[in-house]
């Protein structure tokens, strides 16, 4: 399950000083980066990645076709009584990137060591989508894509992103210091009311012959009401072998709970293993991994 197409807008003006080249070293690092203030231990397991139980009992993710879904459960320690305690057949709620929402019924899974799969009944039958829950309280967020924006918003958020991506923290080798970027995506979410915000992921080569490298970076940013400009409010950053990087895709957004609060659903692709996580901006306004699945080979 590979990336959306990956867009080819580089920008050539970097932004910032400094670009003595440094040799790049053949060790890679693949570890991701994401900023956050320093909390103490007791915060962290305060905090720690836990599935908001209101969306359900699983995450469905669409495969190749609309009628047919990975099935996910939060706790794998309690992976088969979780899928035994679903419903035959169970009510489940389908959102497309685009806001759409469907219904159908989910009447049996398949569940293997390697992924849980499901086929979906509807009539008619299910178009595209994105994710899937069962019961749960959860509602839509439309996204629009970069190829469906003007070509002024498009030009104003490729720069504004590589701007913002351009001012995280290099690797520790500073091996892609002062290279350019390359934007593989754009999202703008569109909620009915409050800030807007911005997802977008961004790559970053050394085409050395023996090991090329690259950087993936995504980010997230919003753009107050009142202001113009974007800031940064969540990011990650892995380096690595290009065969073998972590890519990250946003496959969907959609609003949590009682709260709404908006969320953003992520796919990591690892080459030959994949794993969705979700990202959540919380009550006090700041983002954070919500969930994290494990690695799966489906």
């Amino acid at each position: 399950m590979k990336p959306c197409r990956a867009f080819t807008f580089v920008v050539l003006a970097i932004l910032g000083a400094a670009c003595e080249r440094r040799k790049a070293a053949p060790a890679t690092d693949s570890s991701n980066h994401v900023q956050a203030p320093a909390t103490d231990s007791a915060s962290v397991a305060a905090n720690a990645p836990t599935w908001d139980q209101s969306a359900g009992p699983v995450l469905l993710v669409s495969t190749d076709a609309p009628v047919r879904a990975f099935v996910f459960v939060p706790d794998s320690t309690n992976r088969a009584a979780t899928l035994a305690s679903i419903p035959k057949p169970a009510s489940v709620t389908l959102f497309g990137r685009n806001g759409s929402v469907q219904t159908a019924e989910l009447p049996a899974m398949a569940d293997t060591s390697l992924c849980a799969t499901a086929t979906l009944s509807a009539a008619p039958p299910p178009r595209p989508w994105s994710v899937g829950f069962i019961g749960g309280v959860v509602a839509p967020i439309v996204m629009d894509s970069i190829g469906a924006l003007s070509a002024a918003d498009s030009a104003a958020l490729t720069v504004g992103l590589n701007r913002l991506a351009s001012a995280l923290p290099n690797d520790s080798a500073g091996r892609f210091a002062g290279l350019p970027f390359v934007v593989r995506s754009i999202w703008r979410l569109r909620l009915p009311q409050g800030p807007q915000f911005i997802a977008g992921t961004l790559s970053r080569s050394i085409n050395q012959e023996a090991t090329p490298l690259q950087e993936r970076t995504l980010v997230v940013a919003e753009r107050s009401q009142s202001d113009s400009g974007l800031t940064t409010v969540y990011s990650e950053r892995s380096y690595g072998d290009e065969e073998t990087i972590e890519t990250r895709d946003i496959i969907a957004s959609v609003l949590l709970g009682g709260s709404r609060n908006v969320a953003i659903v992520l796919s990591r692709d690892y080459g030959d293993t994949v794993a969705y996580a979700v990202i959540e901006r919380a009550d006090d306004g700041k983002w954070r991994i919500r969930w994290t699945s494990p690695r799966r080979h489906c």
